[in-house]
Order: C-alpha cells, then structure tokens, then sequence
C-alpha cells in the first residue's frame, strides 16, 4: 500500500525555493489580517479609554490660553505647558444651574534643565472634589489617596528603580502608573494640590517660571465639569460661557470628535489595505499552486501509476499548502505583533489618534481568526490548483521528454 504520509513535507523541503515563495506570501497575508485588525481595535480601545479618563462632560480652560492650548490636539501631540486664570472663576461657574459637580485642575510643567528628571506635563487635581483622577488612581495606588510630594506616572513616564522624579530639585515618590491611553496623558505625572505648590514655589526660586510670583491658591488651569442628569450639555456650555468672561469652554463630545473621525478614517483605510493586502497574496498564492501543479505534472502522474487516486493527490497538495499557511500565518502574526509592540506609539502618531494595545484575550481570538482565514485561503488555492489534476492523460504526460 503506498504511504504518502510523509511525502508532503519532503516535497517542501525538496522544493525549498517555491516553498519560501508560498510562505513569503502567507506570512503577507496574515500580517496584514492580524495587523489591519489589532490597529483598528487598538484605536477604538485608545479613544474609548480617553474618553472615560477624561471624566467630565465640559473644560473650562482660561481664553487667553486659547492661542497654545487646543482641547483636542492636548490629547495627541500637544507639548507639556501650563496658564492660569483667577480661582474665583469656579465660583461663577458652581452659580449656574445644571451642575451635578464640579473640580478644579492645576498645570505645571517641568524643563529639560537638569533639575528636572524629564520633560513631563504635570496635572494636579483637588482629591475633596475630583471625579476623574480619582477612580483612576484607586486602581493603581492601593493605599489611598497619594500624599505630599507623591506621584502617580503615566505610562509612557520611565519609572526607575528608586522610584524617585526630580522637578526643580524637589523629589517626588512615584507611588503608582496608570495603564496606556494612547494620548499624551500617557506622558503625565499626577499629584494633589499640596505636591504642585511645592513645584510652583520652586519653579519661581529658581527664575524657571514663564509667569510673575503669584499665590498657587490664588488660581487654577481648568474646571471640569459633570453635568447634572437630564442636562443638555451643549446647553450648559453655553451658559458658561455667557455668564462667565474670560474663559474657553469645551465639551467632551468635541474633545474626541475629530478624534472619531480619525478613527472611522482610519478604520476604513486600514480595513481596505487589509484587504487588498489578503487578496494580493491570495491570488499569488494560487498562482503558485497552479504552476506548481504544472511543474509537478510528471510527479503526479507517477504517483497516479504507483496507485494513488486523485483524491490521495489532492491531500498531498493540500497537506502541503495548510504546512506552508500553518507556518506563513503564525510567523505573519508575530511579525506583526513585534512591529504593533515596538512602534505603537508611532502608529498612534501617524494615525492621529491614541493607540493602545488590545487585551491579550483580544489578541489571541485576533490570531486564531487570522490562522484560521490563512488555513482556508490555503485550501481553497490548493483546491482550485487540484482541479487540473484530474484532466491531465497520465500515458501522454509520462511520455513527455523521452
């Protein structure tokens, strides 16, 4: 009885030429299955865990900081700053209906001299009245609320093994990270109101502040603000703004508005390439087959005197291209997530939008859906390929060269 057990994978080691010409397509095939895939749900996961640790519905921010502070670009590429607008605003705020609650935030920001550890945007929150920060912290920092001169880091923000940050000589203690957002609130030190007077003082001992001395509890950066359930929040962004002078105020809806449209953007180009890139290399790999199956014509014609029927043929063909796809995909999906792992925050860049990672459940349902389309692109090219097995006249293909 003729064994063709082993015969497949003899043929792809026999044929190591064609064989790397296969796997060269698959593995194009599965990274750009699994990468299009990871990088789409990457920004959806980006803008969504933006969205949540923004918090609040509506920012009020001063208006002459208009000119070097967008709401929207703050969250992608814009570098660490700080302003200032007198405290009594957030009085004038809490006197407008429609207010569920309400926190003020403070900015700062450290230099590339050599006091500071690194170049970060610092954002102190008031711990009595925050509703955003907060939950975010208790995630990450067990203890409790952070204390004097304690920090919680972003992800992107290098924590070392003294876990200790340097800002204008001051040490901070980084008591926890947050996870990634795919913003610049990744490149953030977080700290309550007491940590950032202590950095502002110093800021201005050392002639490091863009402004004049001034008395931290004298003024805050930016008021957020939660609506009141049933509000309508471009109602209340309004009245702010009628009743309030010298402010700018931004919903969340359009903080990450023009992020949305990067993302359906994105989406949709990513998807296509994918696509196209999947097709490519399907067609390719059918191709291939094809002309192997010409190539090979003797050989099966060979096998088919020797006893084997066209369906043991057609498993040797097919045993070879789900060997070949096997291997392409997996090595395709790592490929991929290398690259997704090492420059994600340049893909987040180029694509003007946050990006972070999916889950690790997430990912490995990705790339078992990604094996299993390469497997059956697989079949299907062996399969088509096959079909001019059968049409061939064994006595005239033998007689070929003689």
């Amino acid at each position: 009885m003729l064994s063709l057990r082993n015969l497949p994978l003899k043929n792809l080691k026999g044929y190591a030429a064609r064989t790397a010409g296969m796997l060269a397509f698959t593995i194009l095939m599965a990274a750009a299955a699994f990468g299009g895939t990871m990088v789409v749900g990457g920004v959806s996961r980006g803008l969504e865990t933006v969205r949540s640790r923004l918090g609040a519905d509506i920012l009020v921010t001063p208006e002459s900081a208009k000119d070097e502070f967008d709401a929207q670009s703050v969250l992608l590429q814009a570098e660490p700053g700080y302003f200032y607008m007198d405290r009594g605003v957030m009085d004038e705020i809490a006197q407008i209906d429609g207010i569920e609650t309400m926190s003020g935030q403070l900015f700062m920001a450290s230099t590339k001299a050599g006091c500071c550890s690194a170049r970060v945007q610092m954002i102190a929150y008031d711990p009595e009245t925050d509703f955003t920060i907060t939950p975010w912290i208790a995630d990450t920092f067990a203890a409790g609320e952070p204390g004097r001169m304690d920090v919680v880091a972003g992800s992107n923000v290098t924590v070392y093994d003294d876990r200790i940050l340097r800002f204008y000589d001051q040490e901070c203690r980084i008591v926890g990270q947050f996870a990634p957002t795919g913003s610049t609130l990744d490149n953030c030190v977080y700290m309550n109101f007491d940590t950032v007077k202590v950095l502002i003082e110093a800021s201005f001992e050392k002639g490091l502040n863009a402004y004049p001395a001034f008395d931290p509890d004298d003024v805050i950066s930016a008021v957020l603000v939660k609506a009141a359930p049933g509000t309508d929040i471009e109602v209340l962004a309004e009245d702010i703004r009628e009743h309030v002078e010298g402010v700018s105020v931004t919903t969340s809806a359009n903080m990450v508005s023009g992020i949305g449209e990067n993302l359906r953007a994105t989406a949709r180009t990513v998807a296509i390439l994918a696509v196209i890139l999947w097709a490519a290399g399907m067609l390719m790999t059918i191709l291939l087959f094809v002309l192997m199956i010409h190539e090979r014509k003797r050989e099966f014609a060979a096998l088919s005197v020797m006893g084997a029927d066209r369906s043991m043929i057609s498993g040797i063909v097919t045993k070879e291209a789900m060997t070949v796809n096997l291997a392409g995909g997996a090595a395709g999906i790592l490929l991929s997530l290398i690259v997704l792992v090492m420059f994600r925050n340049l893909i987040g860049q180029q694509l003007g939008a946050g990006f972070v990672l999916p889950s690790v459940g997430t990912a490995v349902l990705t790339a078992a859906a990604t094996l299993l389309s390469v497997l059956l692109a697989g079949v299907l090219s062996s399969r088509i390929a096959v079909r001019n097995i059968g049409k061939m006249d064994i006595s005239l293909v033998l007689k070929e060269g003689e």
